[in-house]
């Protein structure tokens, strides 16, 4: 008979990891406590003025996934991918010119030093970060679990240190001279939470988000938005065997791994015996279900925090940017405004956020940092698909996740302000809609609001980046052997990539193998 495995959690760790499972023979029961799978890729719609408008209320983009992934598991054939050509906008709010982020080098660093008077060792940062990028792809391949010693190996002890263990502050000033670099780049090592720019393994994060493969370490769209790829891989797994139940909220699961327990959308109870758990849920969850004491005050050990906000306007007309370059894609483009000027302003942006919520006033639960802007109705546009509107994405820091609800109106007339001053067309704006890290932690099961589960920092990353008590097996969750753990919270991280679940079977089915062998030794 075949070996039952249950994978809780239906997002994109956990239909990978049963897309894997299943192709290994495996009986896969995928449980999901939503109406439907998706995780953080969920369409929501608001009404503005009698007329509904359409929405992605989490994830928009797709680039931390893996190309053998996207191939391997099906996705390849099922749905379109495309990247603007136009290189991405950055607008510093204290200067008047935007800086193009050119994919030459050569003009790049022309652009750089013109707009930003910066003189460092770019060819050098860009050298460096592709030949740590090429060693994170290999090991995402290989399943390799991650090593400091091997990083040393491949990289040299000086590139490890610096890209690896080393602080960001350190890297920027290796590598940059102006601080508008610096401070651009700091942006994505705070994206997961407010991780201090000097504290050991935050440099790490820099090469991490760059790891994707399926654009070459870029960002991109997805025909239809990003659900439709959740969509096309749930039918994939269904086709190929996946028993997929939606509305399930697991209520506990025997510590070695033989039963689950969960309930339907009624409220009714049901049991499922297997041999084998994956949790792709945040860790936090996956401890409770457990009943176990010492994992759950593990995972509440960890820096858990979130300060990220996310807005959507809607626009009754395309969107018209100021600085309009003329040139391809410039609508869909990826676009950034900074607020803070150095990286002291950045990190006091950061850690002022910390603070417990009763510290704060209503000023202070806010703080302006970066806006990550994602065009996804004029990306829709290049796929041949039109609306009647257009809605933007803000991804945005930082904010506390202890503000309090009548101090949103605030953030949101803010946020508003900051993202329409570089739009030409103000009086299409309909209207927006805002999620602040509560509402993520409300709406997809977020601890504290954080989009990767737990921080991207030192003790939580790379080879620390674990929950299991065996070296061997390193998505063992804790130390019961039949139970994985493949979220967003193991390494290398979430934003909809499906690594940690393609890692975590390869991983499972290595240790399967050596207990064959070693039981095989025995017997002779």
């Amino acid at each position: 008979m075949k070996e039952k495995i249950v994978v809780v959690g239906g997002g994109i760790n956990g239909l990978v990891a049963a897309n894997y499972l299943q192709r290994q023979a495996y009986d896969v029961v995928l449980l999901e406590r939503k109406d439907k799978v998706g995780g953080a890729c969920e369409l929501d719609s608001v009404r503005f003025n009698g007329t509904s408008y359409q929405f992605p209320a989490g994830a928009t983009t797709l680039g931390f996934m893996q190309d053998f992934v996207f191939e391997e598991t099906g996705l390849a054939g099922k749905v379109d991918l495309m990247q603007p050509a136009h290189p991405g906008v950055v607008w510093f709010e204290s200067l008047k010119s935007p800086c193009f982020l050119y994919e030459d080098l050569n003009q790049l660093k022309r652009e750089l030093k013109t707009k930003w008077k910066e003189k460092g060792a770019v060819s050098e940062f860009f050298d460096d970060l592709e030949r740590v990028r090429r060693f994170l792809i290999e090991g995402f391949r290989n399943a390799e679990i991650p090593d400091l010693g091997k990083a040393k190996s491949a990289l040299g002890a000086r590139l490890t240190k610096l890209w690896i263990e080393g602080s960001a502050r350190d890297l920027f000033d290796h590598y940059f001279t102006s601080d508008q670099m610096k401070v651009f780049w700091a942006i994505e090592v705070t994206e997961s939470g407010p991780v201090s720019l000097d504290s050991s393994f935050s440099a790490f994060t820099i090469p991490l988000l760059s790891s994707g493969s399926i654009f070459g370490g870029n960002w991109g769209f997805v025909k239809g938005g990003l659900y439709e790829l959740i969509k096309a891989l749930d039918r994939v797994n269904q086709e190929r065997g996946v028993q997929v139940i939606t509305g399930a909220k697991v209520l506990s699961a025997s510590q070695n791994g033989s039963q689950l327990t969960y309930a339907d959308s009624e409220g009714h109870a049901h049991k499922i015996d297997c041999d084998y758990i994956f949790f792709a849920t945040d860790p936090l969850t996956a401890a409770d279900v457990l009943k176990e004491k010492s994992l759950v005050k593990e995972v509440k050990s960890k820096r858990l925090l979130g300060t990220s906000g996310k807005m959507v306007l809607i626009f009754k007309k395309n969107v018209i940017w100021k600085d309009d370059t003329g040139n391809e894609d410039f609508d869909a483009a990826f676009k950034f405004i900074i607020s803070t000027n150095n990286l002291e302003q950045f990190e006091r942006s950061s850690m002022s956020i910390t603070l417990p919520s009763q510290a704060f006033d209503s000023v202070s639960a806010f703080s302006p940092n970066y806006f990550e802007i994602y065009c996804e109705s004029a990306a829709m546009r290049k796929f041949g698909i039109k609306t009647d509107y257009d809605a933007i994405s803000v991804f945005f820091k930082d904010l506390s996740f202890g503000i309090m609800r009548d101090e949103l109106p605030y953030v949101k007339q803010d946020v508003e302000k900051i993202i329409l001053k570089r739009i030409e067309n103000v009086d299409d704006f309909v209207g927006s809609i805002l999620f602040i890290p509560k509402d993520l932690k409300e709406r997809f099961f977020f601890p504290e609001g954080n989009i990767d589960h737990l921080e991207i920092c030192d003790g939580q990353t790379f080879h620390t980046r674990t929950f299991s008590a065996n070296e061997e097996n390193f998505y063992q969750f804790g130390a019961h052997e039949r139970i994985m753990y493949c979220g967003a919270g193991a390494y290398p991280a979430g934003s909809i990539a499906g690594t940690t679940g393609y890692m975590s079977v390869q991983n499972f089915l290595r240790t399967k193998a050596k207990g064959r062998n070693s039981a095989a030794k025995l017997a002779k």
